[in-house]
């Protein structure tokens, strides 16, 4: 069963983000196999949780049932791989021309490969410990119960989280997870996959997470270092050294990241926020292809809006300033509007949830 259950999880946060993020490492031109399959997972997660967002609130604010909200998930995903596969066959002449060319290949010493195997040890223990082990504390009153009812009764923040009694989306506690509904994500994942939601938030999804985080550290590492693989493994053991010993309270970035990865702010913290500075250093250092670099922002937007209320707040913050500075740097309007345009779905579910419409 547990293999089973694995299986499930590889192709929900493994392969289906690996395959839809393809496109965006065609569209953005990133050279280099490691770098490309690193971009192509994580552009991909973030996608697949942007389309979650697109998806979630217009179903839960029309009253549909969960099931109802997984059939069309389940179309809308097929439609795009059809439509990628369609586009990827166009482009399988570029692909293998850009193949020829990367047949150079950098040496790697020793040293580098005894760091970056001392990184994978350290990066896979964190993800083992959270995955072995259980961390549980107020929110799962909330979140955990959110899911749980979602997957019994089939329905879509219809029901309390407390006292699981029928409600309203716009009362109570449910109102401020109509414009965040992450955990009615976690609840179509778990209702695909038939992993309880409890076991599904704090067993299996930490393990994953954790490692699509470090892999996103390690593209930021990259670009830091300008692609020296040495100093880059060397980052992710200091970074994995902080991680594990900065438990001075429970709210600190190590202990949201190790012990509650599960829940949307947590992602928002470890992984948007990340994103998001790693997004912006490479339309900073890429001039002449910056507007590609920006299309991302846009799905982004969408993803940190479905995670949680800090990521519709600080999404749009980061972008509104990165813009600004964007634009007076290079004196650029058409830059800076690009950016800002990015964070309008943030804006506009932000405008919806305080307007009490």
């Amino acid at each position: 069963m547990i293999y089973k259950d694995f299986i499930y999880m590889l192709v929900l946060f493994v392969l289906l983000p690996v395959w839809f993020g393809l496109l965006w490492v065609v569209y953005l031109d990133i050279k280099g196999a490691c770098i490309r399959f690193c971009s192509a997972w994580v552009l991909g997660l973030v996608s697949m949780f942007a389309l979650g967002q697109i998806l979630l609130v217009p179903m839960i604010l029309t009253g549909k049932t969960l099931t109802q909200a997984i059939n069309l998930w389940k179309i809308l995903l097929a439609i795009l791989s059809v439509v990628e596969f369609i586009l990827l066959l166009k482009r399988q002449g570029n692909l293998a021309a850009e193949k020829d060319r990367e047949k150079i290949k950098k040496k790697i010493d020793g040293q580098t490969v005894i760091f970056a195997v001392l990184a994978a040890v350290l990066i896979f223990t964190q993800a083992w410990i959270s995955y072995h082990y259980q961390h549980i504390d107020d929110d799962d009153a909330r979140y955990v119960s959110e899911e749980v009812s979602a997957v019994v009764h089939d329905t879509l923040l219809v029901d309390d989280p407390i006292t699981d009694e029928y409600m309203y989306w716009d009362v109570g506690e449910v109102r401020k997870d109509v414009t965040s509904p992450w955990t009615m994500y976690v609840a179509m994942c778990c209702k695909i996959t038939g992993i309880a939601p409890a076991v599904f938030s704090h067993t299996f999804f930490p393990f994953f997470m954790i490692i699509i985080c470090y892999v996103l550290y390690g593209m930021i590492g990259n670009v830091l270092f300008r692609g020296d693989a040495e100093k880059t493994a060397l980052f992710l053991i200091v970074l994995s050294v902080f991680h594990i010993w900065n438990f001075t309270s429970t709210h600190t970035l190590s202990a949201m990241f190790l012990l509650r990865i599960w829940q949307g702010k947590a992602i928002v913290a470890g992984f948007i926020l990340p994103l998001l500075m790693y997004l912006f250093y490479q339309i900073f250092m890429s001039e002449k292809q910056s507007m590609k670099w920006a299309a991302p922002l846009y799905a982004l937007s969408f993803a940190a809006a479905l995670l949680s209320g800090m990521g519709i707040i600080m999404a749009p913050v980061m972008m509104g300033l990165y813009g600004l500075l964007d634009g007076i740097y290079h004196r650029n309007l058409k830059r800076m509007l690009c950016i800002w345009i990015a964070a309008l779905p943030c804006a506009v579910y932000m405008i919806y949830y305080t307007a009490g419409i």
